[in-house]
């Protein structure tokens, strides 16, 4: 009997274990951007930027119900936006850019990984 209970209970707890190593939620709909993700693999960083043009406002809504957000030290700008978000329990982190002068490219998307993690 506590054989069956423990096969049970294993998927559970596998299922536990490989979500809080999980990296975050990519927005839906956004794609890959290569460049940056090729850049980013060349420098040995486990990083992948991810872009849409969804307005940015409307990304940060989504990643604000899913992580922490970390307070910019950075000076806002009317031509800039930027967000950073903490995932501790995994060692992820989600940063959020837009530029009025790139704004072709949409919000700009950061997932990555502290090293070692």
């Amino acid at each position: 009997m506590k054989m069956k209970t423990a096969a049970r209970l294993l998927p559970v707890f596998a299922a536990a274990y490989l979500f809080a190593f999980a990296a975050p939620p990519v927005y839906p709909g956004a794609k890959a951007v290569d460049e940056l993700n090729d850049a980013s693999k060349k420098a040995g960083q486990n990083a992948m930027a991810y872009n849409t043009f969804d307005p940015f406002e409307k990304v940060y809504d989504f990643y604000k119900t899913k992580g922490t957000e970390v307070q910019s030290r950075r000076p806002p700008r009317a031509s800039e936006k930027y967000a950073a978000f903490r995932f501790p329990d995994t060692g992820y982190s989600v940063v959020l850019s837009w530029k009025e002068s790139a704004k072709s490219n949409g919000t700009i998307i950061h997932i990555g990984s502290a090293p070692g993690r």
